[in-house]
C-alpha cells in the first residue's frame, strides 16, 4: 500500500478512535452524574457522615458529633451543612461547615442553628435583634431560630427571647442574664433556662402578611368615595 492510499485509511481510523473516546467519556460522565444523584437520595450512613465532615473545622465537627450522638443520623448531608428534622423540642437542627464569629456574650463560632415554631409580633422583632444578633425571625413561616456552637446556649437564647416578647424582660436585662448564665455554664453550672425550653408554641404560628391592593383595585373605591361626596353635596344644596 503506497503513501497516497495509506493516508485516507489512517485519517478514517483516527476519526473512529476520537468518536469512540468521546462516546466513552460521555457514558462515563452520565454514569458519574447518575451515581452522584443516587448518593444524594440514599439514606445517610455513619460512614458517609464521617467522610463528608472529616475536613470541617473542629467546632463544626464537634457540633455534628454532639447532635449525631443525641438525635441519631441526620436527614441530609452536603458539603456545607448537616440537617436533622424533628429534633424535639426543635423543629429543625442544622450544623454549618462555615464558622461565623460572634462576640456576644463571649467569643465563639456560630455553627449550630436550631429552630422552633414561634410567632414573634411585629413590634418585637427589633427587640430580639438588639438582644442577640444570632436570633433569626421568620415571620412568614412562623419560626424563630438561634445560632451558637452549643445547644444549651441556643436553649438559653430562645428562653430569654420568649421573655422579651412577653414583656417580662427588657433587652438590656435579657443581655445581662444571658451573659451571667453563659459564664455559669462555662464553669460547669446549669439552670432551668439552659436545660430545657420553658415555653411551648401551639396552633398556627405563620404570618402570611397582607396583600397589597393594586392600582386597578383601588380606583373603584376612589370613584365610589367621589360619587358619595357628590351626592352629599347635592343634598346639602337642596336643603339650603
Amino acid at each position: 500500500m503506497n503513501h497516497k492510499t495509506l493516508a485516507p485509511v489512517l485519517l478514517t481510523a483516527s476519526i473512529l478512535l476520537l468518536t469512540a473516546c468521546s462516546h466513552y467519556k460521555g457514558k462515563e460522565n452520565k454514569k458519574q452524574e447518575a451515581e452522584s444523584t443516587a448518593a444524594q437520595v440514599m439514606p445517610v450512613t455513619q460512614e458517609g457522615l464521617t467522610s463528608m465532615t472529616e475536613s470541617w473545622p473542629e467546632t463544626s465537627k464537634a457540633a455534628v458529633n454532639a447532635m449525631n450522638a443525641k438525635y441519631g443520623l441526620p436527614a441530609a448531608v452536603s458539603d456545607e451543612m448537616v440537617i436533622w428534622n424533628n429534633t424535639a423540642p426543635f423543629k429543625r437542627t442544622i450544623v454549618y461547615k462555615e464558622e461565623t464569629n460572634h462576640l456576644f456574650p463571649m467569643q465563639h463560632a456560630d455553627v449550630l442553628q436550631q429552630t422552633v415554631n414561634y410567632r414573634v409580633p411585629l413590634d418585637k422583632v427589633s427587640h430580639l435583634s438588639k438582644f442577640d444578633g444570632s436570633l433569626i425571625v421568620d415571620r412568614t413561616r412562623g419560626e424563630l431560630s438561634a445560632r451558637n456552637e452549643k445547644e444549651e446556649m441556643n436553649i438559653l437564647a430562645l428562653n430569654l427571647a420568649d421573655k422579651v416578647v412577653r414583656g417580662e424582660m427588657t433587652v438590656e436585662k435579657a443581655r445581662r442574664e444571658y451573659s451571667q448564665q453563659a459564664e455559669a455554664f462555662a464553669s460547669g453550672t446549669s439552670s432551668p433556662l439552659i436545660s430545657s425550653l420553658n415555653f411551648t408554641s401551639e396552633g398556627n404560628t405563620s404570618d402570611p402578611d397582607t396583600m397589597m391592593q393594586s392600582q386597578t383595585e383601588r380606583q373603584p373605591a376612589v370613584r365610589k368615595t367621589f360619587e358619595a361626596e357628590e351626592v352629599q353635596q347635592v343634598i346639602e344644596e337642596q336643603e339650603e
